[in-house]
């Protein structure tokens, strides 16, 4: 019998009287039960579905080829409460949406998050440490796009190039727009903010960053957006 809705339903009752998650609990991704409204692993509830549905196909070892079967009976697939914030939520929910394969897709949500194979190439470039203040504690670490999600392509969200290591209070202003690398490699900081803040976050002065040319183009859209952000009224670090 093929997997239906009904068998993920019951599922749910099965595992929520039994209490007991055949897969342990899940460390991503959540299904919403549409009745009770509480969360589920996805491998645990599709685990008990396909065996109520006696379908002996290979459920796959979690992630997107666990949850694309269940999220095309209808079910919603949620990132784990503490792992969602309002921005990242909304790209991620675009990528579960879209039509990219079950790769790709695992891959974008990945990425836009800062884990996975995204964060282990950053990693990798920049030695596990902070790009702009050396800082080497890597749970501290930001796998951070220089050309933002919104304005990029899946290519461009990929693409590892597009990305720089940084310590999270580092990360912060670069997201916000209030520090930008210049063309020679050059920290340029918006006006509104004081050097002396800035020293006091571990960046030196005279720093520069030099990135690879293929993070040319990336860094110049970031640039661009920093000039409007602060209107011109900038100076160099």
């Amino acid at each position: 019998m093929a997997l239906q809705a009904k068998h993920v339903q019951q599922a749910f009752s099965i595992l929520l009287e039994k209490g007991f998650l055949p897969n342990g609990p899940s460390k991503k991704w959540d299904i919403i039960d549409p009745i009770t409204k509480k969360r589920f692993p996805p491998k645990a509830v599709l685990r008990v579905a396909k065996e109520l549905a006696k379908d002996i196909s290979f459920t796959g070892g979690g992630g997107w080829p666990t949850n694309d079967p269940l999220q095309a009976l209808g079910f919603d697939i949620v990132l784990k409460e503490g792992r969602e914030s309002t921005d990242a939520s909304s790209d991620i929910a675009a990528v579960i949406a879209s039509g990219v394969d079950a790769t790709t897709k695992e891959r974008l949500v990945n990425a836009r998050l800062g884990q996975g194979g995204y964060r282990e190439s950053l990693l990798d470039m920049w030695g596990s440490r902070c790009a702009l203040t050396d800082c080497n504690i890597v749970q501290v670490l930001r796998a951070s796009h220089i050309k933002p999600w919104r304005d990029s392509t899946n290519e461009e969200r990929l693409d590892p190039y597009n990305g720089v290591l940084l310590a999270a209070s580092i990360d912060a202003l670069f997201d916000k727009n209030i520090i930008t690398i210049s063309a020679d490699g050059s920290i340029l900081v918006s006006s509104s903010i004081e050097s002396g803040a800035l020293i006091k976050l571990g960046l030196a002065r005279e720093r520069s960053l030099l990135l690879n040319g293929r993070a040319d183009k990336y860094i110049a859209s970031h640039r661009a957006t920093f000039e409007e952000a602060c209107d011109g009224d900038f100076y160099v670090f």
